[in-house]
C-alpha cells in the first residue's frame, strides 16, 4: 500500500494547503529519498560489475549509464543527469524537473535554475502535463523556451493522460480510469510501443551510438 504520510503530502500539496517554502522542502525530501534508492542501485551493480563473476554483471558497460522514469521516478532521473556525472542519458517521462526549481524567498515563488543542463535528455508528456508546462508553478523549469535544456528532445503523445504512459493500462484498464479520473482519447497499445520504441531509439543513439534521433513533436 502507498506510504500514508506520503499520500496526505501529495493529496495536501495538489489542494495548496502548504505554503511555496513549504512545498518545496517536502519535495526535496521526495527526492532524497528516490534519488538515494536510484543512487544505491546504480553504485551497487557498478561496484558488482568490477568484483562478481556472475554473467550478467559481466555484460554490463559500466562507461554507459542511462536513467529513466515515470513522473516521481523522472524527476529522479531528471536528477541524477544533474548530480551523477558517470548519467550518459536520461529519459523524462511527464515529470516536474524538481531538480532544477529553486525556490526564490524574497518574491516566494518558484523559478528555474540559472545553470545549464548539459546531460542527453528526452522528454515525454502526456496531455495531463503538457497542459502544465506554462502555467503550474513547479513546472517553471520545464517550459519549452528554457536556454538551459536547448539540446533537449521533447515529445507530446496527443490524448494521452499520466497513466497512459505506464503499463498500468494495459493491465488493469479500470484501476487506470479510477485514478485519473478518465478514459484517456489515445489508443493505449499504440502509445505505449510509441513510448518504448522512442526510448529504446534514444538511448541507442546516445549510448551506444547507433542510428541516429528525430523524434517528432506530436504522435
Amino acid at each position: 500500500m502507498i506510504n500514508s504520510d506520503f499520500k496526505n503530502e501529495v493529496e495536501n500539496a495538489n489542494k495548496g494547503v502548504y505554503s511555496n517554502e513549504e512545498r518545496y522542502n517536502i519535495i526535496q525530501k521526495w527526492m532524497k529519498l528516490r534519488t538515494d534508492d536510484m543512487n544505491f542501485v546504480i553504485d551497487t551493480v557498478l561496484a558488482k560489475a568490477k568484483s562478481d563473476n556472475n554473467p550478467i554483471y559481466q555484460h554490463i558497460n559500466t562507461e554507459k549509464i542511462g536513467v529513466f522514469g515515470h513522473s516521481m521516478g523522472g524527476a529522479a532521473s531528471v536528477w541524477l543527469g544533474r548530480a551523477r556525472n558517470d548519467v550518459s542519458a536520461v529519459v523524462n517521462i511527464d515529470a516536474p524537473f524538481f531538480s532544477e526549481l529553486v525556490y526564490n524567498k524574497s518574491d516566494d515563488n518558484f523559478m528555474a535554475s540559472s545553470k545549464a543542463y548539459t546531460t542527453p535528455l528526452f522528454n515525454i508528456y502526456s496531455d495531463d502535463v503538457w497542459i502544465q508546462l506554462d502555467r503550474t508553478p513547479v513546472y517553471v523549469a520545464n517550459k519549452l523556451n528554457n536556454k538551459q535544456f536547448e539540446g533537449a528532445y521533447t515529445t507530446h503523445l496527443k490524448g494521452a493522460k499520466h497513466l497512459s504512459l505506464t503499463d498500468l493500462s494495459l493491465f488493469s484498464p479500470i484501476l487506470t480510469y479510477i485514478i485519473q479520473g478518465g478514459k484517456a482519447e489515445i489508443d493505449k497499445y499504440y502509445c505505449i510501443e510509441t513510448e518504448n520504441e522512442l526510448i529504446l531509439k534514444f538511448f541507442d543513439f546516445e549510448l551506444k551510438g547507433i542510428g541516429h534521433f528525430t523524434p517528432e513533436e506530436t504522435y
